[in-house]
């Protein structure tokens, strides 16, 4: 045997170029992928429960508004929807792209659980989609349930059938990124049912309407002829309202939920409407910002009022409430002395020269 023998591989470059045997299987864990990418979406995607005002009709100038309503929905499982598509588009990166390529190496570090802005692009990009795609639409909306079932309201409309003819009010939900390194996208999709609480909302804008048709008729000597094109208008004016006004919103939303603990019997429902005579307080947050500017006053009120009492060395146990409201402030016992009063000038001379003057032997005298 020679030397180089020693040398030689003991089989052909060939084997090198076949798969090799520590096969492995990486990702299998799907729930577990599937719920860090829900966890990520939570992030930076809003869902907010709204109702939709769209006024598209052949006579009105085209205009939306979405507003946000006080009912519950089942936020949990619109993430989970939009992650299963989200992990599905990935799974496709990671099987189909090259082991070298950018969207293989993004897909792993996701399913490895690190925190990139993947999750955020493909986010972006299935809103877009969501727009105009019904069928993923659907599949984001797949048993999504709202809380919106409202008691029967039994109240006469009268401007429904034109208000209805072009105006369509749809509940569902509002879809909304935020935060940094983000596109803002925005999204409505409705959801089917919600009839009742549709229903309020016709009659909060028949009041509404009504309401602006009085004061106009108020305010001249003849009767205000009202015509479906004065209705059309009215309403036009109070969806562009309701877009930058919080009060409008109020008012459109008004009776969508309030407690009913007052009334004596809950089936008297149906018949008084609280919502009529008070506004949801649900939706006045103006009055929650002046009750706590209010209770910080009366904080500070009362701090000062106890140092007071404090610095006053008073034993408030044995008085009443009269006297403890009214309490007056102590004068201190210690006087300080009388300053001696300034003298003028001219007394200080006279003094001054009052003093006797000394003679001595000499016949010098002296002060």
């Amino acid at each position: 045997m020679t030397e180089n023998a020693w040398h030689l591989p003991s089989h052909g470059p060939g084997r090198l170029y076949q798969q090799a045997k520590d096969q492995t299987i990486r990702f299998d864990d799907r729930d577990a992928l599937h719920a860090n990418i829900a966890q990520q979406l939570k992030t930076f995607l809003q869902l907010e429960t709204s109702v939709r005002l769209l006024l598209d009709g052949e006579r009105v100038n085209a205009a939306v508004a979405v507003i946000s309503v006080p009912f519950e929905g089942e936020s949990d499982k619109l993430y989970n929807n939009l992650a299963t598509l989200i992990y599905e588009q990935m799974w496709g990166y990671y099987i189909s792209a090259d082991p070298k390529g950018t969207h293989h190496g993004l897909t792993n570090l996701v399913f490895e659980g690190n925190i990139t802005n993947l999750i955020r692009r493909e986010g972006e990009k299935f809103l877009d989609l969501l727009g105009y795609r019904n069928d993923l639409a659907g599949r984001v909306m797949r048993d999504y349930h709202m809380a919106c079932d409202m008691p029967p309201f039994n109240r006469d409309v009268y401007m429904k059938d034109v208000v209805k003819h072009s105006l369509d009010i749809e509940l569902g939900v509002r879809l909304f990124n935020h935060g940094e390194g983000i596109n803002r996208t925005n999204l409505f999709l409705p959801i089917s049912g919600g009839e009742t609480a549709i229903d309020r909302i016709y009659y909060n804008i028949e009041h509404i309407i009504h309401q602006n048709m009085v004061a106009y008729d108020e305010l001249h000597d003849r009767y205000l002829p009202v015509s479906e094109e004065l209705i059309l208008r009215e309403l036009e004016g109070t969806i562009d309202r309701s877009r930058r006004k919080g009060n409008t919103r109020k008012k459109l939303i008004n009776g969508l939920k309030f407690h009913t603990v007052l009334l004596e019997d809950p089936a008297m429902i149906n018949h008084i409407d609280v919502a009529d005579l008070l506004y949801d307080k649900i939706n006045r947050i103006d009055l929650l910002e002046e009750t706590a500017q209010r209770s910080r006053d009366m904080f500070a009120s009362a701090l000062i009022r106890s140092t007071e009492i404090t610095a006053a060395a008073i034993n408030i146990d044995d008085l009443q409430l009269e006297d403890r409201v009214y309490l007056d402030r102590p004068e201190s016992k210690a006087k300080a002395p009388a300053r001696a009063r300034a003298k003028p000038k001219a007394e200080e001379a006279e003094e001054e020269t009052s003093v006797p003057l000394t003679v001595h032997k000499d016949g010098l005298t002296e002060l």
